[in-house]
């Protein structure tokens, strides 16, 4: 390596070496590369930096053939909320889905040795569950395990309060491998890159000082752009936003925890953390559909008596020209108002515009131009 380089560009390939996985290896490289500067002396480096991560593109993916022949399928019914329930330790998986009792203990087994999902009825849409390790990840599996996550609405995450952050951390590690990261709404970072001007920071987070955002985005050579953060913004949801991975939302579940949750010591928003003994004690299917960030919206039709019994599920705050938007383009580019109905389809409706946000159960009535 040349001698001259700046010293994130260095420090980064510290990083390169210290890499325990391919799939590691090949994020720091190709981070190397961009803090790397161009010129005549660094040619040859560049060169050999891109041959590197070529080789380790064309190796992950020749792995990841010979671990699944063909593409995994994993059906998803429209009125289904999916939901991938992680934990290091097998036996915590069971105990809790055993603890549940919704579930026949043969079915358990099956789906813990199959990734078969366990479905459940939750008023009028379904419930599944899909039980894995982090374990798993190596196995012939692989293809399945990546569409099944890809698919998920909610990662459940369930930690032994004897090794909290240690398990917690695996999780983490084994989801940025599928380009998944778990944040609720109120932990996401947004990133606009600028030509100068330096680093903005744009609100505040618990978790994270202004000087530390700085420190963090120039450490990866960003020396200009604008960082919007949200109250609960950590380092890890911060680089996951820069980095591009897919947000998941999740709910962590700690086994015999009767003190106060360590919600700050993970880093993450105290409603996205509930204790075992609690959360059995309360509506189970209720509160990860809760946790899910979807909601239930009935459509009815201009010409129909009554709005449809089939929800269309949908993530909470969606306003009603999104809703419009996915139903069809042409309609949400002639949307002009809508009819809704909040509180059950025996109200007097009211008349909402195209940037009204949705709640769960409400009845609507698009209109067009």
């Amino acid at each position: 390596m040349v001698t001259n380089l700046p010293p994130q560009a260095e420090a980064q390939y510290k990083k390169v070496v210290a890499s325990k996985s391919k799939e590691e290896k090949l994020e720091n490289l190709k981070i190397f590369l961009s803090l790397i500067p161009e010129h005549k002396g660094t040619e040859k480096l560049r060169a050999q930096v891109k041959r590197q991560i070529s080789r380790l593109q064309d190796e992950i993916t020749s792995e990841r053939k010979r671990r699944s022949s063909r593409p995994a399928t994993f059906e998803k019914g429209e009125t289904t909320i999916l939901m991938t329930i992680l934990a290091e330790d097998k036996k915590l998986l069971h105990e809790f889905l055993a603890c549940v009792k919704f579930f026949d203990g043969n079915l358990i087994l099956e789906s813990l040795n199959e990734l078969k999902p366990l479905s459940t009825g939750f008023e009028d849409i379904v419930l599944s569950f899909v039980p894995m390790s982090p374990s798993m990840v190596g196995s012939q599996k692989y293809s399945l395990i990546q569409t099944i996550l890809l698919k998920s609405d909610l990662i459940m995450i369930l930690l032994s309060v004897e090794s909290l952050s240690e398990e917690f951390n695996l999780v983490k590690e084994m989801l940025s491998r599928f380009g998944i990261y778990v944040a609720s709404r109120k932990s996401v970072a947004v990133f606009k890159s600028l030509g100068t001007g330096g680093i903005t920071v744009v609100n505040k987070s618990r978790f994270l000082s202004e000087e530390e955002v700085k420190s963090f985005m120039k450490e990866r050579g960003v020396e200009s752009g604008i960082i919007h953060l949200s109250e609960f913004t950590s380092l890890y949801t911060l680089e996951s936003s820069i980095k591009g991975l897919q947000r998941k939302n999740f709910l962590t579940i700690v086994k015999n925890h009767e003190d106060r949750l360590p919600a700050d010591q993970l880093g993450i928003p105290e409603d996205s953390i509930v204790s075992l003994e609690r959360l059995l004690k309360n509506d189970v299917l209720k509160t990860v559909f809760n946790a899910s960030g979807l909601i239930r919206v009935y459509l009815k039709p201009p010409s129909a008596v009554s709005p449809s019994s089939r929800p269309l599920l949908v993530d909470e705050e969606t306003t009603v020209q999104e809703l419009a938007s996915r139903i069809h383009r042409d309609l949400s580019e002639n949307l002009k108002y809508a009819r809704l109905w909040r509180g059950g389809f025996t109200s007097k409706p009211l008349r909402v515009g195209p940037s009204f946000k949705l709640l769960d159960r409400d009845v609507i009535e698009l209109r067009t131009r």
